[in-house]
């Protein structure tokens, strides 16, 4: 039998001033003991919400009818395309407050906006610091903590003028909730109404050979549907939470999908890259984080090389992607191989090293042992592939992020 694998969300109801339920914010936990947990990196507590809203339990289970609030880091606003699993109209996307304001947020905020979603600012505080998206926002979140009763009257009576709605957090008392409610703010939330609720259940954990393979055939510009859909139904917990998306009443599909190709049309495949982002992001990390990095450098080196020789750079990128398969299957790097589907070629340019797959992967090799310059005569030639594995490490720590 497979391990099975718990998982946790709290969601804390927000109401408004006539004491309905507006939504839920939806908040990271790490265990049942309803706290969060500082030492987890923001993007992994977004990424494990997502996850964990919109496919284990899925939204319409946990927030209802109402709206699903949820806090987004620099990395979620500055690739939007992340998000596209989520529902329009039945969302709202809080900026945090800790979030850095640059162009790219700007725009993803705008695509995010035009999507369907309602934009929120968390824990206002620095008018002038937001004051690029402030034409943007639907909502601001005030923390009754951090002003005055004086302060926030002018806050809302400023946001009704501007035509945005506005909600107090941390509300605790009834005298305060009926204070707050006379200024005109729209909905409230904090203790005086409910405490976060833990949600909790049971994954099946993650089939590594159909993620890897997943994830180096969507980089393949030869991959079909079929090839996609393929792969997705070799995994049983991934086929199901396939399924279970695209059956969600969130979408508004009128028939019952059964077909793991049906619903991998459904979702096409840009939105079957970002599922496997999010499934990897939000699986079990029982391999060290070095060795992802290393997979993913040895890939983009690849595929830098394969562009200046003018080759399929998508498929030299799969060649450095697969090349520590054996690693992380724990198997020799034949019989990981024998898992996953490999053309002739490429199967032998990994095992054999020979051809110009394995001439890349043996230079990269060389460069992680810092001993190019003893097989390679030509010094230029030393310092340009060095340059190249300098930013294919650079483009490793960032994208890496997503997998933290």
């Amino acid at each position: 039998m497979p391990t099975m694998n718990a998982f946790y969300i709290a969601r804390q109801p927000i109401l408004t001033a006539s004491g309905d339920t507006y939504g839920y914010e939806l908040l990271f936990r790490s265990s049942d003991s309803n706290a969060y947990d500082p030492s987890v990196d923001g993007n992994a507590a977004t990424s494990s919400v997502l996850f964990n809203a919109v496919v284990e339990i899925g939204l319409d289970s946990i927030v209802g009818k109402g709206q699903a609030f949820i806090n987004l880091t620099n990395r979620f606003l500055e690739q939007p395309d992340l998000l596209e699993l989520l529902p329009a109209k039945r969302c709202v996307l809080e900026v945090l407050e800790t979030v850095d304001v640059t162009d790219e947020v700007v725009q993803g905020v705008e695509t995010l906006r035009a999507a369907g979603h309602t934009i929120a600012l968390d824990d206002f505080v620095d008018e002038e610091r937001f004051a690029r998206l402030l034409p943007m926002v639907d909502l601001i979140k005030y923390d009754l903590t951090q002003h005055t009763m004086d302060e926030l009257a002018q806050y809302c009576a400023r946001d009704v003028e501007a035509g945005r709605q506005s909600l107090v957090e941390r509300v605790e008392t009834p005298e305060e909730f009926e204070q707050l409610r006379a200024m005109g703010f729209d909905y409230f939330q904090g203790y005086f109404f409910a405490r976060p609720k833990i949600l909790s259940g049971s994954k099946l954990p993650q089939n590594r050979i159909a993620l890897i393979q997943l994830m180096a055939e969507i980089n393949s510009p030869n991959s079909t549907i079929d090839d996609i859909a393929e792969i997705v139904g070799r995994d049983v917990s991934l086929g199901v939470r396939t399924l279970r998306y695209v059956n969600s009443p969130l979408n508004g599909i009128q028939t019952t999908v059964t077909s793991i190709r049906h619903a991998t049309v459904l979702l096409g495949r840009d939105l079957i890259r970002n599922w496997v982002t999010l499934l990897v992001m939000g699986s079990m990390d029982d391999k060290p984080s070095e060795l992802t990095k290393l997979a993913l450098t040895r890939a983009r080196f690849c595929q830098l090389v394969a562009r200046e020789q003018d080759l399929d750079d998508a498929r030299y990128f799969t060649i450095g992607l697969l090349s520590l398969l054996d690693v992380f299957m724990s198997c020799t790097l034949e019989d990981a191989l024998d898992n996953i589907t490999v053309g002739a070629d490429m199967r032998r340019e990994l095992l054999e090293r020979v051809d110009a797959g394995g001439a890349m992967l043996n230079t990269v090799q060389a460069l992680e042992s810092g001993t190019l310059h003893e097989t390679l005569s030509d010094s230029s030639r030393v310092v340009y592939f060095g340059q190249l594995f300098q930013e294919a490490n650079l483009w490793a720590e960032e994208t890496s992020d997503l997998l933290d």
